[in-house]
């Protein structure tokens, strides 16, 4: 077998006998994926004898796919091949204890009654079935039930041989040339992941923004991999199987960086992008880490649009009695952006001016943003600008539907505003528009927009009629 060709998990009982540890990482990489798995690879010195030995890899990630680990010695690939593997995660606790120490020597120190004190009754353990404990008197021969709950303690000799600490890969290797060898490690984990956020600070005329973003690195995968190299991949890679969903979080870390830190250099990788962090960083087990992906870009020029969608089909539009509130903007260099976003939460705020503190005013869901795309924004519905519509007149044919379609926009605010009313057309039809009381254009295929100004409390009505055919 080939040291770097992969090694598949063997269903044969590996025993293990006094075998060698691999010794602590003397480098380690994670890149991490945005559909909570990631790819963990590890560098240590392994000692081995000529032919056969039998090693303990300790400290896996309790996630990892045993069928993906790829071995390699970096000394050189052609002096240890691995001919077995079994992934051991059956650790210690105590009924992995008792299990094994079925018709072995125990003590138990059993609670008393009473006024009577605590006993202790030695003996060989025949059973341990759920709650119960089944032991055979030393010096009687009489089987006791005890209650788990009525014993205080119970003493074993000693750890069994093939019981772990930790998740182990226990491996049957073959060393053609003894001595230290630095060897690589790489596998697959679930339950490690990765999302962007981003904050969007609008100014106060509402027509700029200060645009940052944050990476959250969630790491749930059952190991800690100290002073490593992060990566990050942001795309949609294909898997063959879903990824697992992680474990329940629990504490948040977050990590402050130094004025000279390097951050994430982003770079095309495939059909992908890959981020890596330009200093080492250690990511514990159980544990969430965020780290600054983007610098704050500053002044970006901001387009903000109130959007009214009405349709003959209600369900094509969201809400018929609510004004959306939209901000887009362009990923440009000139605005210091212009770098491939991963798909993340926007939260957007503003400062108040009474004060200067930042107030929420809306979040949305961005996918993944090449550089020089645009981002649109829908953060929330107007108060103050309330719409009312319905259809005036209609007729329908075999194949043709005409209405009129009456818009009555209030502008409750001391300003005056500018309001997009969308009809949105069914896919299957095609479409005029045979009158109308402001000039509209035709956004898309499927998309009638009409501009409707209003100046401030005052009200402004839009008609028009449409015929629709297929």
């Amino acid at each position: 077998m080939k040291t770097s060709r992969n090694v598949s998990a063997l269903t044969g009982a590996l025993v293990l006998a006094a075998g060698a540890v691999a010794e602590t990482p003397k480098d380690m990489a994670v890149t991490i994926y945005n559909d909570n798995f990631g790819v963990v690879k590890e560098q240590r010195e392994m000692s081995f004898e000529r032919g056969l030995n039998r090693m303990q890899f300790t400290g896996v990630a309790e996630r990892i796919d045993p069928t993906s680990v790829n071995f390699l010695c970096l000394t050189d690939p052609d002096a240890v091949s691995i001919l077995e593997q079994n992934y051991e995660y059956d650790l210690v606790n105590t009924d992995s204890l008792l299990k094994r120490y079925i018709d072995q020597p125990v003590s138990l120190l059993v609670k008393g009654s009473g006024s009577s004190g605590a006993s202790l009754l030695k003996g060989v353990l025949t059973a341990a079935i759920g709650g119960d404990l089944i032991v055979q008197d030393e010096s009687s021969g009489q089987l006791h039930i005890v209650s788990r709950a009525s014993v205080e303690r119970i003493e074993l000799d000693k750890k069994p041989e093939d019981l772990l600490t930790r998740p182990t890969l226990v491996w049957l290797a073959h060393a053609e040339k003894p001595g230290k060898h630095l060897c690589q490690v790489t596998y697959t984990t679930e339950a490690i992941g990765w999302k962007a956020d981003y904050s969007a600070v609008l100014n106060d005329k509402e027509d700029a923004l200060d645009f940052s973003g944050w990476v959250t690195i969630n790491n749930q995968s059952g190991a800690a991999y100290p002073d490593a190299t992060i990566k990050l991949i942001a795309g949609d890679v294909r898997r063959l199987q879903p990824p697992v969903q992680p474990r329940p979080e629990s504490i948040m870390v977050r990590s402050a960086m130094a004025a000279d830190a390097a951050g994430f250099e982003e770079k095309p990788f495939m059909e992908y992008h890959l981020y890596t962090l330009g200093r080492k960083s250690t990511l514990q087990n159980r544990q969430i880490k965020q780290i600054e992906l983007i610098e704050t870009a500053r002044g970006v020029p901001v387009d903000k649009q109130l959007v009214y969608t009405t349709s003959i089909n209600q369900w094509q539009v969201r809400q018929s009695d609510k004004v959306q509130v939209k901000i887009e903007f362009e990923n440009e260099e000139q605005h210091a952006l212009g770098i491939a976003l991963p798909k993340g939460r926007v939260r957007v705020f503003k400062a108040d001016p009474a004060d200067g503190t930042l107030e929420f005013v809306g979040e949305d869901q961005i996918d993944h943003t090449a550089r020089r795309e645009r981002l649109s924004l829908y953060i929330g519905d107007a108060f103050d600008v309330v719409p009312e519509q319905k259809i005036t007149d209609q007729r329908r044919g075999d194949r043709f539907v005409t209405f009129t379609r009456s818009v009555e926009i209030r502008n409750r605010k001391e300003e005056p505003v500018s309001v997009f009313v969308d009809e949105i057309i069914p896919r299957y039809v095609n479409w005029r528009i045979d009158k109308s009381s402001l000039p509209y254009e035709k956004k898309d295929a499927f998309t009638c927009r009409f501009k409707v100004d209003v100046n401030a409390d005052s009200t402004t009505t839009l008609t028009f009629t449409m015929t629709q055919t297929w």
